[in-house]
């Protein structure tokens, strides 16, 4: 077997890896029997993975982030292996920049997500006795405090979350130009 043939192997199995561990993340998400034969499968093979992430990154808000993690940190040692193996180099210290890149900056693209949501369901008057609504709130208050007293609460908009989501727009701006001036891209 030549390296290209190898090279393409080795990016299949990471390829793999990283579907499974997704698949596992989705399968957290769903009403599925923890007994079911494919859910057992994955835990089985996915859980090993994830569990030093686990211990490293706690999780915010009820969301666990380790998956994210291991994902990104997979994802560098899927190029660098990869470059290696094709004959190029690596730098060690930009290859944990662009883990630490990706996974701040896929945080607080998650916190504008949900911050966004919460302005929507303001906007839209959702219920707010509803459990996503609640949950949503639940969530998201910790980002949203520091801004409850700079816009009064009104009948509208939600003008703190508006805010908190501003500047989280803008925390993912300025960090990734600050990455991209690091040369983590």
């Amino acid at each position: 077997m030549n390296n290209l043939a190898v090279a393409q192997l080795v990016d299949a199995l990471f390829t793999i890896l990283q579907l499974l561990i997704f698949a596992r993340v989705m399968l957290s998400w769903f009403p599925i029997s923890p007994w079911n034969p494919i859910a057992r499968w994955l835990r089985r093979i996915v859980d090993p993975i994830l569990r030093p992430f686990r211990r490293m990154l706690p999780s915010f808000g009820g969301i666990d982030f380790s998956p994210l993690l291991a994902l990104a940190v997979i994802y560098v040692v899927h190029q660098v292996v990869l470059s290696l193996m094709l004959g190029g180099s690596v730098s060690p210290t930009l290859a944990i920049l662009a883990v630490v890149r990706q996974v701040t900056l896929t945080i607080v693209v998650i916190f504008c997500i949900v911050l966004f949501i919460r302005v929507l369901f303001s906007l839209f008057h959702a219920d707010p006795w509803h459990p996503l609504v609640m949950g949503l709130r639940r969530l998201t208050d910790p980002m949203v405090r520091p801004f409850a007293g700079v816009v009064p609460r009104g009948a509208g908009i939600d003008g703190a979350a508006a805010i908190a989501f501003l500047v989280a727009l803008a925390a993912y701006f300025a960090g990734r130009a600050l990455f991209n001036a690091l040369g983590a891209y």
